[in-house]
């Protein structure tokens, strides 16, 4: 029989594809990392992973062994929340979150959970990207795009609307704006095309044909800061600029429509720690509706 403690290096090493990523997260040397998962091979008598120049990839062995890997990790997750559920109520839960509705709106809303649970601790890893929870970087995530994974439990959080805002220094100086044949003729601010991590992002072209963009960012916190400054004009979510006095509003009928979506694994749904976080983030949405949806 292998020693169990093997299984996680294993799973990290899985996870990020590399030895050092995955020391870094286990906080010790890629030199252990590798001693364990040659480890776990000698007793197994079979290779689990292959290198290559992007990585560790696993073998069939390793595929077979990924499942009950994580099966007996889920096992001892709910194992350890069940004992410590009993003598110190919740605490640690990290949500992964798109970095507009990270820190423009859950981040200064999170006053009420605190209130109802003091013994919970929140990590909030909102980032412009893409947070899995199946490689454990976080245990609830809120994306853009429906997840098509069937071993995760997903439901619709909320719709969102997102609309043009400029500032007034850049209107004043620029051609005017009346209808949406007048966009052609301005300064337009987005996306890095060849980085964007969701297809639901490609918005410009339906509010202008061929904008001009002249500032581009992975970032739609600097995007929102460029117009501000009067850099041009951004698509920007409404509960992220309709409260900016910076900001001014602009072609009121011209907006589009989109969702964010919440999922965890399915074998964590029935956390405590990870059902009060979820059922408030769903009920703090219902609640803010108007702004959401501008």
């Amino acid at each position: 029989m292998f020693d169990w403690n093997d299984l996680r290096f294993f799973l990290e090493l899985q996870r990020s594809g590399r030895l050092l990523t995955a020391a870094r997260r286990l906080n010790t040397t890629h030199a252990t990392v590798a001693r364990h998962i040659e480890a776990i091979e000698k007793s197994l008598g079979t290779a689990l992973f292959v290198q290559h120049a992007q990585g560790y990839e696993l073998t069939p062995a390793g595929e077979a062994l990924l499942k009950h890997a994580e099966a007996m990790e889920n096992v001892a997750l709910l194992a350890q929340e069940e004992i410590t559920q009993s003598s110190a109520p919740l605490g640690k839960i990290r949500v992964g979150v798109t970095e507009g509705l990270g820190i423009m709106f859950l981040a200064n809303r999170m006053n009420g959970l605190f209130e109802r649970y003091p013994g919970l601790e929140v990590e909030l890893v909102a980032v412009p990207r893409f947070v899995s929870i199946l490689n454990r970087e976080a245990e609830i995530s809120i994306h853009l795009e429906r997840p098509a994974a069937d071993m995760l439990v997903t439901r619709k959080l909320t719709d969102y609307r997102l609309a043009l805002y400029a500032s007034q220094a850049y209107l004043d100086r620029s051609p005017p704006l009346r209808s949406r044949e007048d966009l052609g003729r301005h300064a337009w601010i987005g996306y890095v095309d060849d980085l964007l991590f969701s297809q639901e992002l490609m918005f410009l072209n339906s509010f202008c044909r061929n904008p001009q963009v002249v500032f581009h960012s992975t970032s739609v916190i600097a995007q929102q800061q460029a117009a501000r400054s009067g850099l041009g004009i951004a698509v920007l979510p409404c509960y992220m600029a309709s409260t900016d006095p910076e900001l001014v509003p602009l072609l009121p009928d011209e907006s589009i429509q989109r969702s964010y979506w919440i999922s965890t694994r399915r074998e964590l749904h029935k956390s405590v720690r990870l059902r009060v976080l979820w059922d408030y983030v769903v009920e703090l949405c219902e609640r803010e509706q108007g702004l959401l949806l501008g």
